[in-house]
């Protein structure tokens, strides 16, 4: 495992290498991404992408940057862990883990495209609906993004002034899973009580002739 001075020198190799390699638009997310991993998922991102080597006797780690499966790669094939909301064929939607608003999330296809497949803008607009109906934004501002040459597309629901600039802010797995478990709630329809029609009967004297 990871020491926390090991991570935290691996981590500022990374960053190093987004700010020197990638557009300016997109350095924010991929260094929040970075940021918010743990020591268990960042060795394992490491090892899975081979980015780390250790020597013979196990004692020193190199990292390398090569050409490695991208974070959102890593995400969609279960190596790093997130909360999904939603899923089809084609693409995976997460909730954000360095959110702006509540129900922030991202739609990653599942393999490594420069264009996002037509399902997952379906899919960035099937969970959009829920979150309107749970949550009721003012709207759902939808973005298209990439990041190690990995399109995904940013959705997030606006309930004041919130942007794509915004500040972003930690979340945890749980505050996430709890956002899960109240989209996963169906809403309770209330019955109205049945009521019997009551014939009222008129009593009227018989016609006198």
């Amino acid at each position: 495992m990871l020491s926390e001075e090991e991570s935290e020198k691996i981590k500022e190799k990374i960053i190093s290498h987004i700010e020197e390699n990638f557009p300016e638009e997109q350095k924010s997310n991929a260094i929040n991404q970075i940021k918010s991993m743990n020591n268990e998922q960042l060795e394992n991102f490491l090892e899975k992408n081979n980015l780390i080597k250790t020597d013979s006797e196990g004692s020193s780690r190199n990292i390398e940057m090569g050409n490695q499966e991208c974070v959102f790669c890593a995400i969609a094939s279960d190596k790093i862990k997130s909360v999904r909301i939603g899923e089809n064929e084609k693409a995976i939607a997460v909730l954000e883990i360095n959110p702006i608003s509540q129900g922030h999330f991202i739609v990653i296809p599942k393999k490594h495209t420069d264009k996002a497949p037509k399902e997952a803008l379906e899919l960035a607009k099937e969970i959009s609906k829920k979150i309107q109906k749970k949550f009721s934004p003012k709207s759902m501002e939808i973005s298209k993004s990439k990041l190690f040459g990995h399109e995904v597309i940013n959705i997030l629901p606006v309930y004041s002034d919130e942007t794509f600039d915004s500040k972003r802010k930690s979340a945890t797995i749980e505050e996430l899973e709890s956002i899960k478990e109240e989209l996963e709630k169906k809403s309770q329809k209330i019955s109205k009580p049945k009521t019997e029609k009551i014939k009222e009967f008129l009593w009227l004297p018989k016609r006198i002739p």
